[in-house]
């Protein structure tokens, strides 16, 4: 069940077949679109995306925004390597 304002709520639902015969329901890759950076920010030693989404966003659950735009790093432990600069894009309003 996805909620209402998430960002999967406009990502499709689909059943698959699994191997094992199966068709769980799962979301489909969900297609993001570009986030222009706001500032960049590099990353200190020991630096959390939540941490991060704090400082820049005042939630700290809101780090996929970073994750969002920066889609030339997939692994987050990759893109908080101390000295990396990232881009910071800004907030994006949720809708209710």
């Amino acid at each position: 069940m996805v909620f209402t304002g998430s960002r999967y709520s406009d990502t499709e639902v689909i059943s698959p077949m699994a191997p094992n015969g199966t068709t769980p329901r799962v979301l489909a890759t969900r297609m993001v679109s570009p986030a222009p950076a706001v500032l960049s920010h590099t990353v200190a030693e020991g630096e959390r995306l939540d941490q991060l989404a704090a400082r820049f966003y005042s939630e700290p659950t809101k780090y996929w925004l970073i994750l969002d735009g920066n889609p030339r790093v997939l692994n987050p432990f990759e893109l908080l390597t101390a000295g990396n600069t990232i881009d910071v894009p800004q907030n994006r309003i949720v809708r209710k």
